[in-house]
């Protein structure tokens, strides 16, 4: 009996804590919000409930904006091809210069001094064909088709010596070769102060005066070039006797290269001088001729065909290839 009455004890006990644990919870949630050590959190709760609502507000205006587009009756231009302006070739431009190249001779020859030119190898001169002092070694010469001045005393041409053979020859030739390689090689002589510039081919005339004297300098060449008169008697300063010429050596010491060119001058005439108007230059040569040589070098020379750019343009690009 005891027995069972200590096990019923131990039962009931155990049923009265399992009863215990089932009782639900009477104690209500406050509606309220909380207070934490005395923090009142009422303003940050309005203002998170604020921002909720803007955010709301945003995704309700994003399902608007991205609702479907409802179809209308708008009519659109149809797609058509677009033509696109075509590229109009223009022409190549006129070619105002030509390359001559031959028996080793190359320069640029511009149209405004002449169409073409032709390259030749003139022979030694003999005894009989010229005065002996005046004989030239084997030389090629240079010369023009349609050139820009016609009316003139002179033929246009240009000549190329071997410069040592012609010293070596010590006529005049060597001689002048000599004195213009003084003058290039001492850049203090004034051209203009001198009486007589050096000059070949060789002339039976005079050097009557020089004017618009100018030192020239390329890659191939140094020289000297001005416009003169070559004459045996009283002439006058006109387009018919005044002339272009270029005196020059190539850098390799190897070629005299000169050039004889009619020029052609807005301060000029283009008439002769008469017989008497000669006999009465005669009577103040001088004086006439210092006249004439300050207006041209005051007028720099005046309207020129062709221009003394073309003209030292085409002279400076000659070179021997050979």
């Amino acid at each position: 009996m005891k027995k069972t009455a200590k096990m019923f004890i131990i039962l009931l006990i155990i049923g009265i804590a399992i009863s215990s644990c089932l009782v639900r919870a009477t104690t209500s949630i406050p509606s309220t919000t909380p207070q934490e050590d005395g923090i009142d959190l009422s303003g940050q709760n309005a203002t998170l409930q604020a921002l909720i609502g803007e955010q709301e507000a945003m995704l309700e205006s994003l399902k608007t904006l991205s609702a479907p587009l409802q179809p209308t009756d708008a009519v659109f231009p149809q797609e058509t091809d677009v033509v696109l302006p075509q590229e109009t070739e223009l022409p190549p431009p006129p070619e105002d210069r030509t390359t001559i190249n031959s028996k080793g001779l190359v320069f640029t020859l511009p149209f405004t001094v002449a169409q073409g030119a032709i390259v030749e190898t003139i022979p030694a001169d003999g005894p009989e064909e010229v005065w002996p002092e005046f004989a030239l070694p084997t030389r090629r010469t240079i010369s023009f088709s349609e050139y820009a001045v016609e009316d003139h005393l002179l033929t246009p041409n240009i000549y190329v010596y071997p410069l040592d053979e012609m010293i070596n020859d010590g006529k005049f030739g060597g001689s002048t070769a000599i004195i213009l390689r003084t003058l290039l090689e001492n850049p203090g002589f004034d051209l203009q102060a001198e009486e007589i510039l050096p000059f070949l081919p060789p002339f039976n005339a005079a050097q009557m005066f020089h004017v618009l004297e100018q030192r020239l300098e390329s890659e191939q060449t140094t020289a000297i070039r001005y416009l003169t008169l070559y004459s045996q008697a009283s002439v006058g300063v006109d387009n018919y006797n005044v002339f272009y010429t270029y005196q020059g050596l190539s850098k390799d010491g190897r070629y005299y290269i000169a050039a004889v060119l009619p020029i052609h001058s807005s301060l000029l005439s283009d008439t002769q001088a008469t017989l008497e108007e000669m006999r009465e230059y005669s009577n103040y040569y001088p004086a006439y001729i210092y006249g004439m040589r300050e207006m041209i070098t005051t007028q720099n020379g005046g309207v020129l065909t062709p221009s003394l750019e073309d003209l030292d343009a085409m002279m400076m690009s000659l070179v021997s290839l050979d």
